[in-house]
């Protein structure tokens, strides 16, 4: 649990930096803005979803299956909320969703999608006590590890994977994209 609940205060502290207020409800995964009493909804258009005032803007989820561990996150930035009034989001009905666009004062001084993304790498990489690097993919990761290992005996690395795990190939369609089921 103590993986989930950072990965929370990563989100939470990227929703700081935008001047955000956002926290945690016992009991319930993600991140919320409008946890404290005296918060107010700026914006109607983050009432997704019914009555409660606090509006989840980051959903985590993690799965288990066959051996192998997947996990992310989902942070609303700019996105549309409407398709949520056509579900229950999260499974949970009495809550609302909502956007760091609908949420900050000024949404047009927001910086786009790539920008937030490098932000919230540098959060987590805070948050998780580790170096946070930007690679294209993962043969170039590779690619770098194999270069580098001319430099010196602490490369490649012992965490660069030199081959996709078996398990994580068969995940894969013939032209490379993810299998989906």
């Amino acid at each position: 649990m103590d993986f989930v609940r950072r990965m929370e205060e990563a989100l939470i502290r990227l929703c700081a930096g935008f001047g955000v207020r956002a926290g945690r409800i016992p009991g319930l995964t993600g991140v919320w803005c409008g946890v404290d009493q005296g918060s107010e909804i700026r914006d109607q258009r983050s009432r997704i979803g019914s009555a409660g005032r606090e509006r989840k803007i980051g959903a985590i989820g993690i799965h288990v299956a066959r051996g192998i561990t997947t996990h992310g996150f989902a942070f609303n930035v700019t996105t549309d909320l409407s398709d949520f009034g056509l579900i229950v989001p999260c499974g949970i009905p009495d809550h609302a969703v909502t956007s760091l666009e609908c949420e900050v004062e000024r949404p047009e001084e927001l910086p786009g999608l790539e920008a937030v993304a490098l932000l919230a790498a540098r959060e987590f990489g805070q948050i998780f006590d580790q170096q946070v690097v930007a690679v294209e993919s993962l043969a170039v990761l590779r690619t770098q590890a194999e270069a580098a290992t001319a430099v010196g005996p602490e490369f490649p690395a012992e965490d660069t994977p030199q081959r996709v795990p078996p398990e994580v190939e068969r995940l894969r369609q013939k032209d490379g994209r993810p299998v989906l089921s």
